[in-house]
């Protein structure tokens, strides 16, 4: 007895795949130096003043103490000397006279002996040695100094600063979708079987 089996269909079916792609490019900034521009007028003309240092130089006391003197101071000089040696010899004269006046009063003893050896001897010489001028002082020094004026006309700087703006650029980015993987269907048919063993 045989076993009849009926035919059949046999259906296969693939799903679709889909992938995406990405495009992201990097943000770009550029940025320009700015144009600087620096005018400077140049001093023309530089004022220079002068002011010559001055020595002076004092030597009339070393030109007395070595006897060079004017006309007018050496008449003074002279005649200072002169009235200095009368008050001498006045003074002189008095004492004498003083001792002159005991003879009278009978208490002269040698008054005029030594009244007369005194009047006759000349007074002892001395040498006398001394450098020219007599001292480091007697010449006076007396210094000014000089002075150097500069006088520099200032002039103004002028700055121009022009600004550039940065270029910033900004792609797109871009995302896209394709088919990875067709969707499919597959149909099959299957015959009768028969099972013909008893």
């Amino acid at each position: 007895m045989g076993i009849l089996q009926l035919p059949y269909l046999n259906i296969q079916t693939t799903n679709a795949k889909t992938g995406r792609h990405s495009e992201r490019p990097p943000l770009t900034i550029k940025q320009h130096a700015p144009d600087l521009q620096i005018y400077q007028q140049h001093v023309d003309l530089i004022h220079i003043s002068q002011r010559a240092a001055k020595l002076y130089i004092d030597q009339q006391q070393a030109f007395a103490e070595s006897n060079l003197q004017t006309p007018l101071r050496l008449t003074g000089e002279i005649v200072a000397e002169a009235k200095r040696k009368y008050m001498d010899h006045l003074a002189k004269r008095r004492q004498q006279g003083d001792q002159m006046m005991k003879i009278e009063n009978g208490r002269g003893g040698k008054v005029l002996s030594h009244l007369a050896k005194v009047n006759s001897e000349s007074p002892p010489k001395q040498l006398v040695t001394v450098n020219m001028p007599r001292s480091a002082f007697s010449i006076k020094f007396h210094y000014e100094p000089g002075e150097l004026t500069f006088s520099v006309p200032s002039n103004t700087i002028d700055i121009h600063v022009t600004r550039r703006e940065p270029e910033i650029t900004i792609p797109r980015w871009e995302t896209k979708a394709y088919v990875k993987q067709k969707e499919s269907i597959r149909f099959q048919a299957v015959g009768v079987s028969v099972n013909k063993e008893l």
